[in-house]
């Protein structure tokens, strides 16, 4: 199965030091990682990369090196373009979902996946996706 990535999800495992929280974050990834085929879009790690810094001060050099070594190996990160722009104004009429989660839903269409992880209620509205979240 195929499996999208929001940020939330790397943002946490990029983030969070508590071991007992990490552990949580750590085994659903990896279960994840098990099972399915990921992917992600560039716009998601603009986002990690992004909120990291901003609201939990991980430096840009560590979040590269998450990036790098923890995300990039297991998981294809799918390319947007104007189509993908295109249908993201399609799904944010549809459904008042802000734009960068329509441009999520965008590249989810255009790579034919059907589930995300995410802790993002607002991806609920998208009768098209499962969402997969921890328990």
């Amino acid at each position: 199965m195929k499996v999208f990535l929001d940020a939330n999800l790397l943002i946490y495992l990029n983030a969070i030091t508590e071991t007992i929280q990490r552990r949580t974050y750590d085994d659903f990834y990896m279960r994840l990682a098990a099972d399915n085929r990921l992917y992600t879009d560039i716009l998601v790690l603009d986002e990690l990369l992004y909120i990291s810094k901003k609201r939990c001060g991980v430096s840009y050099d560590v979040t590269n090196v998450f990036i790098d070594d923890v995300i990039l190996p297991i998981t294809e990160v799918s390319p947007l373009g104007l189509h993908d722009y295109m249908t993201a104004i399609e799904v944010m009429k549809e459904t008042q979902m802000n734009p960068s989660d329509a441009i999520h839903v965008a590249s989810m269409r255009q790579n034919d996946i059907k589930n995300i992880a995410s802790e993002d209620h607002g991806f609920d509205k998208v009768k098209t996706i499962t969402r997969m979240w921890l328990p």
